[in-house]
């Protein structure tokens, strides 16, 4: 829709950009009751930033080695080809090594961002939207969107209309939020907001994904997209650690950690 703001500023960056300092803003709010000071969090936010800019573009690249030619286009990043699932798994292990740097509990410092990280989700997927990229498949619904004839989806099917998959996943992400912030006051325990975090955006990028048009060569098993099975995978490992913690916290006697 309207890939640049003011003719000089990519809308998907500049929702990047608000996304990352509204995290930071959050979790330093999030972690004083951690002890965890600014600066602290800032060094964190900074690593899970470069993190995941990195693992956004591995990511896509890994799962499209055959469209990099010649292959230093693997670095034209402002090309666009970006899968938001790496971006999470590497800044996961950057926030993992930090933590154990700084002999802070990884489950801490997961409960502290997860909140602002699907805040980020939600808002850089309006990104998406101006973008145009993340498009959904062609539709007769009243939902659907027609976007300008030079959009990657009117380039791909026409000038038709298609599903806001991009909409929808910032309206789970924000809901997310909402409810990861609801919970905690309801029940609250080392890990539950991260678990919660895993299980919830694992299912609603799931559910948002069969709206989304994917290239055939990425649809595996099922007629399920890669993004997809990696869902399902963070789906079992959100609730496991929603298990496993749930029950350290109802015996902390046998909590050794």
């Amino acid at each position: 829709m309207y890939p640049e703001l003011f003719g000089v500023i990519k809308s998907y960056g500049l929702m990047l950009a608000i996304s990352f300092v509204l995290g930071y803003l959050l979790s330093v709010r999030r972690g004083r009751k951690y002890g965890l000071s600014s600066e602290v969090i800032l060094d964190l936010v900074f690593g899970v930033f470069v993190a995941s800019i990195i693992g956004v573009r591995l990511m896509f690249v890994l799962t499209h080695l055959g469209d990099f030619h010649p292959w230093y286009r693997v670095f034209f990043i402002w090309d666009g080809g970006l899968t938001l699932y790496g971006g999470i798994i590497l800044a996961s292990l950057a926030v993992w090594v930090m933590a154990r740097r700084r002999n802070i509990p990884f489950l801490v410092m997961a409960d502290v961002f997860s909140p602002g990280v699907i805040l980020g989700i939600g808002i850089t997927r309006l990104g998406c939207f101006l973008a145009g990229c993340c498009f959904g498949n062609p539709t007769d619904c009243a939902c659907g969107i027609t976007f300008p004839a030079d959009a990657p989806a009117s380039l791909q099917f026409g000038q038709v209309p298609v599903l806001p998959s991009q909409l929808l996943g910032s309206a789970g992400g924000f809901t997310i939020f909402a409810l990861l912030l609801l919970l905690e006051r309801v029940s609250s325990y080392r890990g539950a907001t991260f678990g919660r975090f895993l299980l919830l955006y694992g299912l609603s990028r799931f559910a948002v994904d069969f709206t989304r048009y994917y290239e055939p060569d990425q649809i595996l098993r099922l007629g399920w997209n890669n993004n997809q099975w990696i869902s399902l995978g963070m789906m079992v490992v959100g609730l496991t650690v929603m298990i496993i913690f749930a029950r350290k916290a109802s015996h902390p006697e046998k909590d050794r950690d």
